[in-house]
């Protein structure tokens, strides 16, 4: 039997509010939404570790959650897996015409350039009033603060003056208030992400690797004051 469709039958069963599980019968899209954020944790950990045994394990975790959510979707009348999948294909075949059809892309920017054409012209996106409209309002700040100046670049607009960033960090000394320094503390947050996307690297993952290099000496530090 083939694997996905042997773990989509295994979930269509816990689902079964008769004979199934009591707590995954009762699950809705929203009950369950935390455990999606939890699983995509535990598999960056995982990855960040090279542990592929986990990799795969956690991979699973998330494969869980996308048949799981979409079997709650098909229990309440809505879509099925088989239409997610298809929408997903549909949607990147038709987002690579230089592989799968006849158009060319010679660069990257090519590519991305046709990329943000084609997105820009599906239904969906047609009705769009802001070139920031799409960012999740959902994902970790740094990641949106990066995703927003992405968005604002590609629509031509200005990014956040750099030079403002040595009277921000003074302002924030000079604070008045726990309003005022909140405020250009904020500010000052959201210039570095700035210059990490002028530097063409990610905020949300060089501070892990920061957060991570403190970890490993602190350990080493409690050990050697052991």
């Amino acid at each position: 039997m083939d694997e996905l469709a042997r773990l989509i039958d295994v979930v269509k069963r816990l689902r079964d509010p008769q004979t199934g599980c009591p707590w995954d019968s009762v699950q809705t899209n929203r009950s369950i939404r935390r455990y999606l954020v939890e699983e995509t944790g535990e598999y960056l950990d995982a990855l960040e570790e090279e542990n592929w045994d986990e990799v795969r394990e956690e991979l699973g975790d998330l494969l869980l959650q996308v048949v799981l959510n979409a079997q709650i979707c098909q229990d309440e009348g809505r879509f099925n897996i088989q239409d997610v999948a298809r929408g997903e294909a549909d949607k990147m075949i038709r987002r690579h015409p230089h592989v799968f059809g006849t158009s060319l892309a010679r660069t990257e920017e090519e590519r991305r350039r046709q990329w943000d054409a084609i997105k820009n012209a599906e239904p969906g996106n047609l009705t769009r009033k802001s070139a920031l409209d799409g960012v999740p309002r959902s994902m970790p700040a740094l990641a949106r603060a990066q995703k927003t100046l992405s968005k604002i670049e590609r629509a031509g607009l200005p990014a956040p003056d750099f030079g403002e960033l040595h009277s921000e960090l003074t302002a924030v000394e000079a604070a008045p208030t726990p309003e005022d320094f909140s405020r250009h503390l904020g500010q000052v947050l959201f210039g570095l992400v700035a210059l990490c996307r002028r530097h063409d690297v990610q905020a949300e993952e060089i501070l892990q690797d920061a957060i991570r290099a403190f970890h490993h000496g602190f350990r080493e530090h409690e050990e050697n004051t052991q």
